[in-house]
């Protein structure tokens, strides 16, 4: 597998994790990763999932209810080029918007 989509991956694996609640979105953090991409991952998560009634939803079709391995299996099979495409934009946003702030 190429190196990109080795990147890819971790990148989809870590956002539906932190989504599903199966990882702390707080404490995460990666020694590989810039700094954008993990602040986009955290943001980009805390979007595409939601609890209702105690029970989580992908915000990004409506279906649901999941466990939290069920919302995290539905986001990587299902998802998995949306949630790279949106995390992708978000750390671009997030970078361009700290270059103009002099960060």
């Amino acid at each position: 597998m190429p190196r990109r989509g080795v990147f890819k991956a971790r990148i989809a694996e870590y956002t539906a994790r932190l989504a599903s609640g199966i990882e702390d979105r707080e404490s995460f953090d990666s020694n590989v990763l810039s700094r954008s991409v993990v602040e986009a991952i955290k943001r980009v998560s805390a979007r595409v999932a939601e609890e209702r009634e105690g029970r989580l939803y992908c915000t990004l079709c409506g279906r649901g209810p999941f466990t939290r391995r069920g919302l995290y299996l539905h986001l990587v099979r299902v998802h998995y080029s949306t949630l790279i495409d949106l995390v992708m934009s978000e750390a671009e946003r997030i970078y361009s918007t700290s270059k103009r702030l002099g960060a």
